[in-house]
């Protein structure tokens, strides 16, 4: 009998924690709504090249809220982590992030 109580507390519980995941992911900052469709992006061999080509060596790069999140190092051997934009390969600032 405790059995069937003590799941569906728990399922109770994960189920809070999602819905409360849920709703905190959807305070997002509004300004990267608007980006442009994936055919339009700049591709990750571009971006690298261009990258490169400025002195970094590249670690990973990858997507996050329609941005390219990119993790390298600089001439001196600092990592650094930058949110570029997907079309111009430019640095976008991130409130939060940034700050």
């Amino acid at each position: 009998m405790k059995a069937p109580i003590l799941f569906a507390a728990a399922l109770a519980t994960a189920a809070g924690l999602f819905v409360g995941g849920a709703q905190a992911s959807d305070d997002h900052d509004k300004r990267f709504e608007n980006m442009p469709p994936r055919a339009e992006w700049m591709s990750i061999s571009a971006l690298s090249q261009k990258l490169e080509a400025q002195g970094y060596t590249i670690r990973e790069i990858d997507t996050e809220y329609g941005l390219y999140e990119v993790e390298m190092f600089d001439a001196n051997g600092m990592r650094v982590e930058a949110y570029l934009h997907p079309v111009t390969g430019e640095p976008v600032r991130r409130r939060g992030y940034d700050d």
